[in-house]
C-alpha cells in the first residue's frame, strides 16, 4: 500500500463567530455539522488504519504457519514415523492452499474497502476548501467591522472621514451579506454529503463481510478434510488436500448473488420454524 491513512486530517479548525452577520441558531447548526463531518473524516482514517493491520496481521500469521508446517516437513522426526509424516504433508498442504485464500482477501479488501474509503476519505479536502472559503469572509469581515467601531469611536466629522465611514459600512453590510449567503450554501450541500455516508460505506461493508466469510469459510472447510472422518476421509492431488468425490461441496455465501442468498436464509428460516418441540399424539 502506497498511500498513509495517517495522514493529517483535513477538517481540523472550527468556524469562528459570525454574529451577527449570523444568528446564534445558525453558529450552532454550522458548528455541529463541523463537529459530524469531523467525526466521519475521523472514523473514515480509523477504518483505514485498522483494516491496513487486520490485513498486515492475516499475511503474517498466514506465513508463519506456512513457514512453521515447512518446518515440519523436513523435520527428521516425520522421517522416522510414517503416520506423522503422513498428517504433516496434508497439514503443508491445507496452509498452501490457505495462504492463497489469505492473497485473495487481502486483494478484494483493497479494492472493496481500502481503496473506496481513500477516495471518501480525499473528498474531505473539498468540505475544507469549502469551509475555508467561508472562514475568509468571516475573517474580513472582522477586519472591516473593527475598522468601522474605531473610525466611530474617533468621532471625527471631517467630510473625508465620514464618507470614508460610510463607505466601511457599505462594505461591512456587504461582507455580512456574502457570509449569509456562504452560511446557506454550506447548510445545503454539507448535509447531503453527511447524510449520503451510510449508503457509501454499507456496500463497502458488505463486501468485506462477504471477502471474510469465503475466507474463513474455505479455511474452515480445508481442516474439515485434513480431520479423519473415516476411509479416504482426506486425499491429496497434485500436492494439494482435496475433499473425496463422494463429498459434496457447498459453494461460498459470499458468491452467491444477493438475492439467492437471502433466499437461503429464508428457506433455512422456514425450516426452523417448521419444528416443533412437542409431539404430535393424535
Amino acid at each position: 500500500m502506497t498511500w498513509n491513512p495517517l495522514k493529517k486530517s483535513f477538517l481540523t479548525t472550527r468556524p469562528s463567530l459570525a454574529y451577527p452577520a449570523v444568528t446564534k441558531d445558525d453558529e450552532l447548526q454550522l458548528d455541529e455539522l463541523f463537529r459530524n463531518l469531523q467525526s466521519v473524516e475521523d472514523c473514515n482514517r480509523r477504518l483505514q488504519k485498522e483494516m491496513k493491520r487486520y490485513l498486515e496481521s492475516v499475511s503474517n500469521a498466514e506465513k508463519a504457519e506456512l513457514k512453521m508446517t515447512s518446518d515440519l516437513s523436513s523435520s527428521s522426526l516425520c522421517y522416522e514415523n510414517a503416520e506423522l509424516r503422513t498428517l504433516v504433508e496434508e497439514y503443508h498442504s491445507v496452509t498452501a492452499q490457505k495462504s492463497e485464500g489469505a492473497s485473495e482477501l487481502i486483494r478484494v479488501s483493497q479494492r472493496t474497502f481500502l481503496e473506496p474509503l481513500k477516495k471518501f476519505g480525499g473528498e474531505f479536502a473539498g468540505v475544507a476548501a469549502t469551509l475555508h472559503a467561508h472562514e475568509q469572509l468571516v475573517q474580513d469581515w472582522k477586519n472591516i467591522s473593527a475598522r468601522v467601531k474605531k473610525m466611530e469611536e474617533r468621532g471625527d466629522r471631517m467630510a473625508n472621514t465620514i464618507v470614508k465611514l460610510e463607505k466601511e459600512r457599505h462594505n461591512l453590510a456587504a461582507a455580512a451579506e456574502a457570509i449569509s449567503a456562504s452560511q446557506k450554501k454550506i447548510m445545503e450541500e454539507l448535509p447531503i454529503f453527511f447524510n449520503k455516508r451510510i449508503d457509501y460505506i454499507q456496500p463497502t461493508l458488505q463486501a468485506m463481510v462477504r471477502a471474510q466469510l469465503d475466507y474463513h469459510g474455505n479455511t474452515t472447510r480445508c481442516f474439515t478434510i485434513l480431520v479423519p472422518s473415516g476411509p479416504g476421509a482426506a486425499n491429496t492431488k497434485n500436492g494439494k488436500l482435496v475433499e473425496p468425490e463422494c463429498s459434496s461441496r457447498q459453494v461460498s455465501p459470499s458468491l452467491l448473488p444477493e438475492s439467492q442468498f437471502q433466499s437461503i436464509i429464508q428457506n433455512k428460516l422456514g425450516n426452523i420454524r417448521s419444528l416443533s418441540i412437542v409431539k404430535n399424539t393424535s
